[in-house]
Formats: C-alpha cells, sequence, structure tokens
C-alpha cells in the first residue's frame, strides 16, 4: 500500500468532528469524567475499604497486645516451672487465637492457657480440647464463667413455666436464666450462653435441685420478661398463672479444670 493511500486514513484527514472527539480523550472534560467516575466508586466502595482499613488497623493493634501479654504471663513463671510447651496444645490455642484477639476476654483465656501449658503446676490441669472450646465461645460465654469462678461454680437458675390450675400441668416458655450481677448481660443472652457453655460439657444445669435460700430466686421474679410474660399470660387464660421453676447451674469436672487453666 502506498504513502498516498495510507494517508487517506490519517487522522489529519479524517473531519474536524472526529478528530476532537480523539483529542478529547486526554482532554479535561474527560479528565474530570475519569474523577467523577473515580469519586463515585469511593463514595460506593470506599467506605467499605476504610472501614476494613480500620478493622486491619485495629486486628493489628489487638495482635500486638496479645503477643505482648502473651510474652508477659510466660516472662512471669518461675524457671523452675518452666517446661516445654505441648505442640498439640499451644499450637492449636494459637491458630484459633486468631479469631478471638479482638475480644479481651477471650485474649486473655487463650493467654493464660498457652502459658499454662509451660507451667508445670497448670499444665496437667490442660485438655487438649481447649483450645476450640474458647474458639467457640464468645465474650457472654467467657464472662459467665468468670463469674462462676468468684460464685464457688454454683449458681441458680430458673425456668418460667405456664401452669394450668386444673391438672398442675405446665409448659415451659424460658428456660436457663441467670442473672448476671457483674456483666449485667440480658436475660435472653445468659440463657444462649448457658446453654452453649452446657454442650461444651463444662456446666451442668438442673431443675431437679435447687439452692435452698429462697432469697437467691427472688430477682428472677423482677426480671422484665417474667412480669411481661405473666401479664400476657394472665390476660390470654384465668385458667393458668406463670410460674417460676428453681434450679442450679454448677460446674463440671471438665469446667473446673478449664476455669482452673483459662479463666482469670
Amino acid at each position: 500500500m502506498s504513502d498516498e493511500t495510507t494517508n487517506k486514513f490519517s487522522l489529519v484527514d479524517m473531519p474536524d468532528s472526529i478528530d476532537n472527539a480523539v483529542k478529547n480523550l486526554t482532554d479535561v472534560p474527560t479528565k474530570n469524567a475519569g474523577q467523577t467516575f473515580g469519586d463515585l466508586w469511593y463514595l460506593v466502595f470506599g467506605g467499605i475499604t476504610h472501614a476494613a482499613d480500620k478493622r486491619r488497623m485495629k486486628y493489628a493493634a489487638d495482635l500486638e497486645k496479645f503477643h505482648q501479654e502473651l510474652t508477659e504471663s510466660i516472662d512471669k513463671i518461675p524457671d523452675d516451672k518452666k517446661v516445654d510447651p505441648s505442640i498439640q496444645i499451644t499450637a492449636q490455642a494459637l491458630e484459633n487465637s486468631k479469631y478471638c484477639v479482638s475480644s479481651e476476654s477471650l485474649r486473655n483465656m487463650f493467654t493464660k492457657l498457652i502459658s499454662g501449658t509451660m507451667n508445670k503446676d497448670y499444665e496437667p490441669l490442660i485438655h487438649p480440647s481447649f483450645p476450640e472450646m474458647i474458639k467457640q465461645m464468645s465474650t457472654n460465654d467467657a464472662h459467665i464463667l468468670m463469674e462462676l469462678k468468684r460464685k464457688s461454680y454454683i449458681v441458680p437458675v430458673a425456668e418460667f413455666r405456664e401452669v394450668f390450675k386444673e391438672n398442675g400441668n405446665g409448659i415451659t416458655h424460658f428456660t436457663n436464666a441467670y442473672i448476671s450481677d457483674t456483666f449485667k448481660i440480658p436475660l435472653e443472652e445468659c440463657s444462649c450462653s448457658l446453654s452453649s457453655l452446657e454442650r461444651m460439657g463444662l456446666v451442668s444445669i438442673s431443675f431437679e435441685r435447687h439452692l435452698i435460700e429462697d432469697s437467691l430466686y427472688k430477682p428472677f421474679y423482677k426480671t422484665s420478661i417474667y412480669q411481661n410474660m405473666s401479664e400476657e399470660i394472665s390476660s390470654i387464660n384465668r385458667n393458668s398463672e406463670l410460674s417460676l421453676k428453681k434450679g442450679i447451674c454448677s460446674t463440671t469436672p471438665l469446667g473446673k479444670r478449664f476455669i482452673a487453666a483459662c479463666v482469670s
């Protein structure tokens, strides 16, 4: 193809309108369009990115705090008490802890557990299942275990039952009620946490036994859940009433070892 033929298709020979359109790819209006698109992208996705960055920064800070706390806890072990850590338990604990370092209560559990594997006074108490248990816990679960430790491993619990006057039969409307007086955990959350801790085998809940002191159960009657439920039942059916079934929650042998090894 000759130069003359080639030039017929050059930009120089194109109409002005097409020539200007091509030149506009790099002029200010096009740059502004790109900027506008960039601004819109940030408005839609930038917040997510910013939040993720903040979360990463917080996680990094929590991880550094965890490393510092763990180092200090290990340094406090007397030299004559130090033993080689169990790889089975320590490796599990370090792996599982990365999901929990942002919770101070759970982080403290892992700190005590890992340093405990290096202390011959605590090492015999530690079971290989403990790292997985902590990983599955919520902060509320940890707080309830802390309260159990302070209350000699046994606390009052209750069921809210609708009892029919004609035959004495009943229907349970709310179970595993526990009043958290230290951490003020909502009743519904306490019920969930106790169920989870029971599933792990750390606590045992029974409504066949109860504590002798009736005063320990009086706060349950004052809870909003009990009062609202009582009013609702009374308004619907005069042949039934809400009753409180007393019970106890106590730590199992495994639970006592877990608390000794992991709960501060």
